[in-house]
């Protein structure tokens, strides 16, 4: 069976569910040990395992700076995440677990953008 499966209806939600729960708690929670802007964290989506017990969670700082920085300092603080999930009451028998992983999805769009301007692409869909 692939793994590159489709996500279910149900997994598309809970993920849009755990995506505004994580948005929500970066505004509200005090990270007063931050050395980072938090924020400046954009949540851009949360892939969720089929049996919802895991999330991945995806994001991008505000910029693209200090990627390595955050990604770290946003693992080490989880705890902070998966209490305010399992405070959401969301109607699931257990709270998933978080990983953050950054979001290149930004980087790889500018790629194919840049690709495309070169001229000699151009030409050849000047051609067509």
């Amino acid at each position: 069976m692939s793994t590159n499966q489709m996500p279910t209806q149900r997994q598309i939600r809970y993920g849009e569910l755990i995506r505004s729960i994580i948005s929500e708690c970066l505004i509200k929670e005090d990270f007063y040990d931050s050395p980072i802007d938090i924020a400046t964290i954009t949540i851009s989506f949360v892939r969720m395992s089929k049996d919802l017990r895991i999330a991945s969670v995806y994001f991008m700082p505000l910029g693209g700076t200090k990627k390595e920085d955050v990604l770290t300092y946003l693992n080490e603080k989880k705890f902070i995440f998966q209490k305010s999930i399992s405070k959401a009451k969301i109607k699931s028998k257990f709270t998933p677990k978080i990983q953050f992983y950054l979001d290149n999805s930004f980087e790889e769009a500018e790629k194919v953008k840049n690709l495309l301007s070169d001229a000699k692409v151009m030409r050849d869909l000047k051609n067509e």
